[in-house]
């Protein structure tokens, strides 16, 4: 059993691999951070059907959400550097493949957020926008003040979501040269011939960092009822 699995290797590889979740993490961070401004905006355009940006709005989320991921982050990664070069810029090598990663990750995850804001504000009463308007408040302050507070806690569960598939999603980016946990995997492997181990491994810390978030979700949301409960 040893010689096509061993326990050992994959305990001592485990700390190595795990030394790399850090650019895992912070890709997810990151993402998630511009992906809710990104998503509140487009949300806020579409609802309000504001001309021209809303039909801007409706073609960024049909391409998102009907290309895959890897398509996505091919066409930023590589065919972005070959656009600003063919425009004059030619230092390209200056700049940090992270930050494309970091660019199409935002785009990526701010087009589902969009759709879980939308529906999370339209469940929002109607009538406490319009009850802030009546004491003087504008558009922005009453969704910052009022609307967005309630929309974000009735979006907890669905955000969670998007956080666990945006940590997933990151496993992809090993393919356009960032050296994740994944592609320290793919290179230990190819010296060590142990890639199930190594896998293994991989598996547990992404179940790891999946509970972690399925956690904090859950308490998260729990906190939000007792509130309104509370409130009530």
């Amino acid at each position: 059993m040893s010689s096509y699995f061993s326990v050992d290797y994959m305990i001592k590889a485990f700390p190595t691999l795990l030394s790399y979740i850090d650019v895992t993490i912070i890709v997810t961070i990151v993402a998630e951070l511009f992906g809710i401004v990104i998503g509140c905006v487009v949300a806020f355009l579409r609802i309000h059907k504001v001309k021209v940006l809303n039909q801007v709005c409706l073609l960024y989320l049909s391409f998102i959400r009907g290309t895959p991921f890897l398509v996505q982050l091919y066409l930023v990664c590589f065919g972005l550097p070959q656009l600003l070069q063919g425009l004059g810029y030619q230092d390209i090598r200056s700049i940090p493949g992270l930050l494309f990663v970091f660019l199409i990750m935002s785009i990526h995850t701010g087009a589902y957020i969009a759709e879980i804001m939308r529906s999370s504000i339209l469940a929002v009463d109607k009538g406490q926008l319009e009850a802030a308007h009546s004491i003087g408040m504008s558009t922005y302050q009453a969704y910052i003040r009022i609307i967005l507070p309630q929309a974000f806690q009735l979006a907890i569960p669905a955000l969670g979501n998007n956080v666990i598939s945006t940590l997933k999603g990151t496993s992809l980016i090993f393919n356009v040269g960032v050296v994740d946990m994944l592609r320290k995997a793919d290179l230990m492997g190819s010296y060590s011939y142990r890639h199930l181990e190594l896998y293994v491994d991989i598996a547990i810390i992404y179940v790891l960092l999946c509970f972690v978030i399925q956690v904090a979700t859950y308490f998260l949301e729990r906190r939000s009822t007792l509130g309104k409960e509370l409130a009530s």
